[in-house]
């Protein structure tokens, strides 16, 4: 049995979608360097991307600094207002992203295959958390993590928040060279 090349498609475009929805952290260590030898970090100010544009002062900064900086105290590090080994600048991006559910064929009987006449769909709302953490004496990414995961539709409330941001840092922090203590 052949199965026609549009069926074919959006299956593959369905499996995409849905590969999209399991992303793991990803993480880079610039050139071999030894994360251990490092003892201390301080934060550049978090960027949160929202619709409004890039906010330095979100609500959720407090708390990303937090979760954060329990994973790095739990592998040795100490936060310090300044000359730290470490800089961490973080960042968070929320987007919708679509998701193609459905193709509706009609069948006409002069033609040898269906034509698409609607489309169903929807839009996934995500979050991606991404932290650089740069060595201050050479100014380069000593390590690099990110993460992204799927969210709940419409305003997070502050403990959803903490949940999330949470989830995401264990999620990174996992895959980070240096154990916990």
């Amino acid at each position: 049995m052949k199965i026609p090349h549009r069926v074919l498609c959006s299956m593959l475009l369905a499996c995409a979608s849905l590969m999209q929805q399991l992303q793991a952290a990803k993480v880079r260590t610039q050139g071999g360097k030894n994360l251990s030898q490092y003892r201390s970090y301080q934060w550049f100010p978090p960027r949160v991307l929202t619709k409004v544009g890039l906010q330095e002062d979100h609500v959720a900064n407090p708390t990303l600094k937090e979760v954060v900086g329990r994973q790095l105290s739990e592998r040795g590090l100490t936060e310090l207002a300044d000359g730290a080994d470490l800089q961490i600048q973080a960042w968070v991006f929320t987007e919708s992203v679509p998701q193609l559910e459905a193709l509706i064929y009609t069948i006409d009987p002069n033609m040898l295959y269906g034509a698409p006449i609607a489309t169903v769909g929807r839009y996934n709302r995500q979050g991606t958390l991404f932290l650089n953490l740069i060595d201050r004496r050479t100014k380069k990414s000593a390590w690099i993590g990110m993460v992204t995961d799927s969210l709940p539709s419409g305003t997070l409330e502050p403990e959803q928040i903490r949940a999330q941001l949470d989830k995401a840092a264990k999620n990174i922090f996992n895959k980070y060279p240096v154990k916990k203590k």
